[in-house]
Parts: structure tokens; sequence; C-alpha cells
């Protein structure tokens, strides 16, 4: 996006428009969040036009080909989910093989623009984004008290079906998207030289998560807060530990759902809460049926297609599809639908993305890895990774954090 160099140069029509737009996506996107999770794509989708046409605006497009260990990798990713479609039993793989790319098209161009976006601008993008964030939390912390009214309205749930609003996804995917988002915001208030209410942003959010039923937000901002806090004490411990542990997860997530199943039934477990029991038996039937496909997969978002071969749920009946639509766990998703190589290719691409983190200044890792971490912890145990209103949310999530470090340290 074309930023004034000084206050005495005169803006063009598409500075000015493009200003404008950034402006209204950094503002919108807590309320978007909290009203309506699902039209993030959407979102996504604007903000790397603005990203591209502020780019090339610029004449800095060609900052587009520098992240070229990461863009080797994810192409890689997405070239392997594309060839997959041959094989994928879902009718609707190409699309999600389309909803991977524009998100990878947003953060490339996404994270370009916003690494030239001088200091007055991203501060500007920041506090729109803040206030906006603040206006969401605050809305859905009120809807959670009052029975959620307007989401009832917006979505046409009569009154007498709250306790199927409460307990289903329509509040859950909210709380999840703030978990993230609420870190970003953290780290822009930081840079403006207030460390306390940085931090009382992500702890206030922990607060209105105990009014939820979403165990998984309250597990991700569990996780940010403890990671964040041991950040504060060696980034490079927890780097070198959130690094293994990601190592060890995708090399061993196939036994481990095994184990847990199968060995230890930790699905029968009565002291264990029902949902939880249920994604132990999702994870050993997924971990079951990618052994039949080690190498490739089942192809790309299979998981909503596979089709039963006897299987029993202790939980509920399992009818066309042997899944819910995905196995709840993004690791286990990876190895079901693109095997062995998929999941060396993720692998690949979030260790990357975590090493990128060392190369912020130190003040700022302790948000990062408190947002990688949070992401990790809902992506084990939530949604299905490709949902393409979820990968909006990282892609949302790192675009702000990225644009948080262009603010003007003020100590």
């Amino acid at each position: 996006m074309p930023i004034l160099s000084s206050r005495h140069d005169s803006p063009t029509l598409s500075d000015a428009a493009l200003a404008t737009a950034a402006g209204a996506a950094a503002l919108m996107l807590g309320p978007l969040a909290a009203l309506a999770p699902r039209g993030l794509p959407v979102w996504a989708i604007f903000i790397a036009l603005v990203a591209l046409a502020g780019l090339s605006n610029r004449g800095a497009l060609g900052r587009l080909q520098r992240a070229s260990a990461g863009l080797g990798v994810v192409g890689a990713f997405l070239a392997l989910a594309a060839v997959s479609i041959l094989w994928s039993p879902s009718p609707r793989a190409g699309l999600t093989v389309v909803e991977m790319a524009y998100i990878a098209l947003g953060a490339l161009a996404g994270g370009a623009w916003v690494s030239q976006l001088p200091g007055v601008e991203a501060r500007r993008l920041c506090m729109l984004f803040v206030a906006g964030l603040l206006a969401g939390i605050a809305f859905f912390g009120t809807e959670a008290l009052l029975g959620f009214p307007v989401h009832r309205w917006w979505n046409g749930i009569p009154a007498d079906q709250i306790e199927s609003l409460i307990g289903g996804n329509v509040p859950k995917r909210t709380a999840a998207l703030l978990c993230l988002l609420v870190w970003a915001a953290a780290l822009a208030v930081d840079r403006a030289g207030r460390r306390s209410a940085a931090l009382a942003l992500p702890v206030g959010f922990a607060l209105v998560c105990l009014l939820l039923t979403s165990r998984s937000a309250i597990l991700g901002i569990a996780v940010g807060l403890v990671v964040f806090a041991l950040s504060c004490w060696s980034t490079r411990a927890v780097r070198l530990a959130m690094g293994g542990m990601i190592a060890a997860v995708f090399a061993a997530v196939l036994p481990l759902a095994l184990f847990l199943d199968r060995v230890v039934d930790l699905d029968a477990k009565e002291w264990l809460f029902f949902s939880a029991r249920h994604r132990v038996e999702i994870w050993g039937m997924a971990a079951d049926r990618a052994l039949t496909t080690p190498l490739l997969g089942q192809g790309i978002d299979a998981s909503r297609a596979l089709t039963p071969q006897g299987e029993v749920s202790r939980f509920s009946p399992i009818l066309d599809s042997l899944l819910p639509l995905h196995p709840h766990n993004a690791a286990l998703q990876v190895w079901l639908e693109l095997g062995a190589l998929g999941a060396v290719l993720a692998t690949a691409a979030l260790l990357l993305l975590l090493a990128g983190t060392s190369r912020m200044e130190e003040r700022d890792q302790p948000f990062a890895l408190a947002l990688f971490a949070a992401a990790l912890a809902m992506g084990s145990t939530a949604y299905g990774i490709w949902q393409a209103w979820w990968m909006a949310g990282f892609l949302a999530a790192g675009l702000m954090l990225r644009l948080a470090t262009r603010i003007p340290a003020d100590d």
C-alpha cells in the first residue's frame, strides 16, 4: 500500500483509496470474528487484493520473491494437495485446494506488504485493529452473558433452541478466532509502551472464555499464557521445545492415537468429558485408515468423505462418512489426507515459521510464540485444518502480529 513519505507529499486517489480500504479491513476484523466468523475468508481475499495493489503501486512486487525457502515448501505442499485431488473421494477437494491457495497468497502478499509499511501507518492500522477487536470481545462477552440474542437473530435460531446454540459451533468459532487475534492486539498495545494493558488483553479474554463451552478456546488461551510467561524467561528454550514437539507430534501421531484408543482405551474412561472421549475414538479411526495409504494419503479433504468399513462408534452413529468431517487434529488430518510426504512438508513449514520468530525483536517474541502455541493447541483438538474460516483466522492473526512489529517501540 502506498504511504506518503512526508506530510508534504500530495496523495493520489489510489493512495487514499488503499489507505481507506486497509483501515476498514483492520477495524472490521474484530467485529467480523465476533459476529460472523465464517465471513473471514472474504476478509482474507480482500486483504490479499489490497496488499497486491499496494505493492504494485509502490513498485514492490519483487518482495514476493524474498520468502524463497518458505515459498518452496508451501508451494510443494499445495502441489501435492492439488495432485491428490485425483484420488480423493471428496467432491469438494478442488475447492479446498483453491481455498488453501488464496490463503497462501494472502500470507505471501500480506506479509510482503506489511513489511514495507512505515511505522506511522502501521500504528494507525494497529490502533484501528485493537479498537475493533476490543469492540468484538465486548460484544461477544455481552452476548454470552445474555444468551446470545444477536447470534440467535443473525443465524435464525429460535429462543427455545438456545441450548443447542451455546453448545454448538457458532460461539465456539468466535472464541477460537479471538483467542488468536488477542495476541496480535496485545503486541500492538505493548509496542505503544503499555505492557500492563497488553497483558490485560489475553488475561481478560481468558476470563471471558470461562463463560463459554469452548474447551478448545480455553485450552488455547491457557497454553498461550503459559508459553508467554516461559518466553519472558527464555525465548530460545521455548522455541527449541516447541520445535522438538512439532517434529515429535508429526512423527508419532499415528501410533500415539492408536495407543490412546486401542491400548489405554481412553475413550471408555468415564472420568473424561464426553467430547474428549469422542475425539480419542475419532483419532483412532483416522490413524487406522491413514495406515492403509501411508505415503500419499487418501487425498485432500478425504476426511469428510471416507466410506465406513464396518466401524462402530460408542458416541454417535456412523452413517455415510467414517469421520464427522475431520479428525479434530491437524497432524492426523495431514497424515490421513496427504500421507508421509505431506507430513514432512507440513513439519518443515511449521518449523520455518517458528524459526522466523527468532528474527523478531526480543520484546516481541513472547507474543509471537504465545500466538503460535495457542494455534497449535487448538489445531490439535478442534477444527478441520482446511476449513476456510479457520485458515483465514490464522492468516489474520499472523498478519496483524507482523503489522504490530512495524510500530516504533515506545518505552
